[in-house]
């Protein structure tokens, strides 16, 4: 399976054809035959692997959502198999808890080399950074604070410093360290790379607007952003107005500005080109359901994200649909400006809990009640 994630390319996959759906129905065996919560929800569903004929069966594959794994932990693995814990950011105070396995963190670390590699983000000068989000701490597995800790890596890190310290047991705001760090950093030979939530980031130059401060950093610096604003989607700006007073208040350029979404339950990274559209890698497929029926729909319609990939051998991770409304496009009938000749989607908004439950995920739970 290496062999899908590993081309310097990832929009472009070399190999065979009909590999990518070899992979999933391989994927989806492996899950069956390990895991009985998942082969209980295959059979509820009269499901079987070898229905997938072509990609365009990809949708009959049983959904399982970001707020079935809030409420089910079916990890594939013993305790002994397992490399790296994940906890999601949680709704209503549920998290996800996921797994993953030897294989499937290598597979992803990587498909993440080649995948920032490509878009240029991989860099051997030494650089501080800023991160928007959490310190890394024994109290708190969230995978958003390991990717963020993971980005701080594509290029040598002279300091982090965070905007949200950890205390011991809890975290307190640091937008006033930030700020002084900042003020040392832009006076370093150095770049400065901002990652993770794009809330903090704003705050921060807010911060840096009342205080009547501008910098200039370094011409190499960059933003690298995603997570999206989460419980701060009441202050939530457009990305390019964000992007007008990072390039005022810190003297990064537009160019030099990134986002990407991600999901801890589909742990694989989406570039936004700058026409603000997700461009879809040769190891993933997108599928956009109806917020009702959860059938799939046509291009250019909106509806629940939902993602298929085989990387995680852990977990039955291989179709899931997120918390996010979207809208995807075929490349061929309707080609990107930025000329990226790779299918995308164009995120919209998040959606309520009760428009993603699946008939999967409510098997899945009378089930787990009935087994109570």
């Amino acid at each position: 399976m290496r062999q899908l994630y590993s081309g310097k390319n990832p929009y472009i996959f070399r190999g065979e054809d009909g590999f990518f759906l070899k992979c999933v129905r391989d994927n989806i065996k492996n899950q069956r035959t390990s895991n009985s919560t998942y082969e209980a929800i295959l059979n509820m569903s009269n499901f079987q692997e070898e229905a997938l004929l072509s990609e365009a069966d990809l949708h009959k594959i049983p959904v399982l959502t970001s707020l079935f794994f809030k409420r089910n932990n079916i990890i594939t693995l013993n305790p002994d198999e397992v490399k790296v814990k994940a906890t999601s950011s949680g709704t209503k105070g549920l998290q996800s808890q996921l797994a993953f396995d030897h294989e499937s963190y290598r597979t992803g670390l990587i498909m993440a080399y080649r995948f920032f590699s490509y878009h240029k983000l991989i860099s051997g000068m030494p650089t501080n950074y800023i991160v928007l989000g959490y310190e890394p701490s024994k109290h708190n597995e969230a995978g958003a604070i390991k990717t963020a800790f993971g980005v701080t890596k594509f290029a040598p890190a002279i300091s982090r410093v965070y905007v949200m310290k950890d205390t011991g047991t809890d975290y307190t705001l640091n937008i006033g360290g930030v700020e002084k760090a900042l003020k040392r950093f832009a006076a370093m030979p150095f770049p400065v790379r901002f990652v993770g939530f794009p809330s903090y980031l704003y705050y921060l130059v807010c911060e840096l607007k009342e205080n009547g401060i501008k910098l200039r950093l370094h011409k190499n610096s960059k933003v690298i952003l995603g997570g999206g604003w989460k419980q701060f989607t009441d202050d939530a700006i457009d990305p390019e107005t964000l992007y007008k007073m990072v390039d005022e208040y810190l003297g990064i350029p537009r160019e030099n500005c990134h986002e990407f979404f991600s999901a801890v339950e589909h742990p694989l990274p989406y570039l936004k080109c700058t026409y603000g559209h997700f461009h879809i890698p040769c190891y993933s497929r997108v599928i956009i359901r109806d917020v009702i029926t959860f059938e799939p729909v046509e291009p250019g319609v909106t509806g629940i994200l939902n993602f298929v990939s085989p990387l995680v051998g852990s977990m039955p991770l291989v179709s899931v649909a997120t918390d996010d409304l979207a809208i995807f496009y075929d490349h061929r009938k309707t080609p990107c400006t930025c000329g990226l000749e790779a299918d995308y989607f164009r995120w919209v908004a998040r959606a309520g809990v009760t428009q993603i439950k699946t008939c999967a995920v409510e098997a899945a739970e009378r089930m787990e009640g009935a087994n109570r």
